[in-house]
């Protein structure tokens, strides 16, 4: 007995690392159609406020991220997205990252190809800016046109038919933040609290504990946690019926922490029971 409890103990990490990486990969590779049952009251709240966008306003997506964080942004990204377009709605992209330039562009692309919306008349991508963001926050709010002057394609954004109305935040019917870095005080500070547009809140899910705070006080009005509130946004808008990337990843991430979990308890008690033995 004493010799079950000792091995116990004494597993070769190389050995736990491997199961890790099993139960993490098997959901990636067979691609389950798997969606959380129950839906966060912030990601509900994100919900509500892409669906009652009044439809003479238009939506400000803000992009930050690159490919080290493509699979939990990416996908809050997509249901966003895919929420906006599937009432009709009309959104500007920005983005304050190289990498993620064409990530999100593609990424546009590839869900308004989905329900037929056309560039420069239902979504336009303002492309890559020098992250200075407060500066050009300020601009923003006041004079977008002047500030950001044309999209990533070169296209004077007066020439669009989306943007060439567009002065200022208030004809933002709200922001979504797409982010893992602490960008969030700068949208609060010099945009969405002082023009009072509505926050969404769309962090890696290592940020979205320090978010919650700015959620009692209402500076955030919704928030999608990772890449867990990617796949109960899904449910929300009826994408939950079919497999998805955001659905695989969630069921991955809880997998891997309950396998963790596991190995702690097992350890734990081998150690208290080797104790009373001895």
């Amino acid at each position: 007995m004493n010799k079950v409890l000792t091995f116990l103990q004494n597993i070769d990490r190389r050995i736990l690392y491997v199961i890790v990486a099993l139960v993490v990969c098997v959901p990636l590779i067979m691609m389950p159609n798997y969606h959380p049952k129950y839906i966060f009251q912030e990601v509900k709240n994100a919900y509500d406020i892409v669906d009652n966008m009044p439809d003479d306003k238009v939506a400000l997506l803000s992009t930050i991220y690159s490919g080290s964080t493509e699979v939990e942004n990416g996908e809050q990204m997509r249901a966003i997205l895919s929420h906006i377009f599937m009432k009709n709605k009309k959104c500007v992209i920005l983005c304050w990252d190289t990498a993620g330039d064409r990530l999100t562009y593609d990424l546009a692309c590839e869900v308004s190809e989905k329900y037929n919306k056309v560039y420069g008349e239902d979504w336009v991508h303002i492309g890559y800016r020098i992250p200075n963001l407060q500066t050009m926050l300020r601009g923003c709010g006041t004079d977008f046109q002047k500030t950001f002057k044309t999209d990533r394609n070169g296209t004077k954004l007066s020439d669009l038919p989306l943007t060439k109305n567009i002065k200022g935040a208030k004809d933002f019917g709200f922001v979504c933040e797409f982010t893992p870095s602490a960008t969030l005080e700068s949208w609060i500070a010099y945009f969405t609290e002082p023009y009072k547009v509505p926050l969404v809140y769309c962090p890696s899910a290592v940020l979205a504990a320090s978010a919650y705070p700015y959620i009692d006080s209402g500076q955030i009005k919704g928030m999608l946690n990772g890449v867990i509130g990617a796949s109960q946004y899904e449910v929300l808008i009826k994408e939950d019926k079919k497999p998805t990337k955001a659905g695989a990843m969630s069921l991955s991430l809880s997998l891997a922490h309950i396998i963790i979990l596991v190995f702690i308890l097992i350890g734990n008690i081998a150690f208290f029971l080797e104790k009373r033995l001895i």
